[in-house]
């Protein structure tokens, strides 16, 4: 039993070094890597030397042109338009991924414990995640924002990962059942392993690379719905949101009135994003699945 039990412990290191040596090695991963975390540090570093407030009027003269003091500008109500995309870029990439990492979370372990599990509680886990997916969630999101009128930013995650958690579920399931008829799982149980050990220790660390590829999937998602009901103004108003700055400029008919300097540094930072972790959700499906990667 103990040879056993020390041929599966070493068999799980050497796949375990062998996909992280693939996931350093894959470009997509650094590159989408480097364009998220590469745009948030350098927000972070910007919002915190920026000497404006980014919600307090009159911080600068109204409705100023881009120049080199306010890089793009101010609104009508003297606030720096800069400083409100530095910080309101942090907001939306922390809401994204605490909705995206609650959402990612809950399908993981009601994926995993049904797939491996399987009987009535991957019946009543499939069942759940099928009504879930039906769901009209944007419509749903928008009821429950219009209820609680104006949310807070715990209260808008909580909502977000309420309704993101369903189709990362389902396909993780899928990759669950498939992992657990796999001879390494054969050897765990061979060897003794107990249940919940096996999904901790052999069937988890060989999906990471999907578990990683559908966080971005949801961390993304989570950041396009928040900036929805940030702009028709169902989101929080305490902080600043590039949903929010969306929002005031509609309010303040800056599309009619072609400020594109307010409008569109806050799109062109959520298509950023979004493809940043497009990305690196397709290098973590090539490491997923070798036969998906373009030669």
């Amino acid at each position: 039993m103990k040879d056993k039990q020390t041929i599966w412990v070493r068999d799980l290191a050497r796949r375990r070094l062998r996909g992280l040596r693939v996931v350093v090695e894959n470009k997509k991963i650094l590159i989408g890597l480097c364009m998220t975390l590469g745009f948030y540090i350098v927000a972070q570093i910007g919002s915190r030397i920026s000497p404006y407030d980014p919600k307090r009027m009159g911080d600068a003269p109204l409705n100023l042109p881009p120049s080199q003091e306010h890089p793009l500008g101010t609104d009508p109500l003297g606030r720096d338009i800069l400083t409100q995309l530095l910080h309101g870029s942090i907001n939306s990439i922390h809401i994204g991924f605490m909705a995206g990492g609650v959402a990612f979370l809950v399908a993981m372990l009601l994926a995993v414990t049904a797939g491996y599990y399987g009987g009535i509680i991957d019946s009543v886990v499939s069942i759940i995640t099928e009504v879930f997916i039906t769901i009209p969630s944007l419509a749903i999101l928008i009821l429950i924002a219009a209820i609680f009128g104006r949310i807070s930013v715990p209260l808008m995650s909580l909502i977000l990962a309420t309704f993101g958690w369903a189709f990362p579920c389902k396909i993780l399931r899928a990759q669950t059942l498939s992992l657990k008829e796999r001879g390494f799982v054969r050897l765990a149980k061979l060897s003794g392993a107990s249940g919940i050990e096996i999904v901790v220790k052999a069937i988890i660390p060989n999906m990471l690379p999907f578990l990683g590829a559908w966080f971005a999937f949801a961390t993304s998602g989570a950041m396009m719905a928040e900036a929805g009901l940030e702009l028709i103004g169902l989101g929080p108003q305490t902080i600043v949101s590039l949903g929010l700055m969306l929002n005031w400029a509609i309010n303040y008919t800056a599309f009619t009135r072609g400020i594109v300097n307010w409008w569109l540094p806050p799109c062109v930072v959520l298509v950023w994003m979004f493809l940043g972790l497009f990305v690196v959700s397709i290098g973590l499906d090539e490491v997923g699945n070798p036969r998906l990667k373009v030669k």
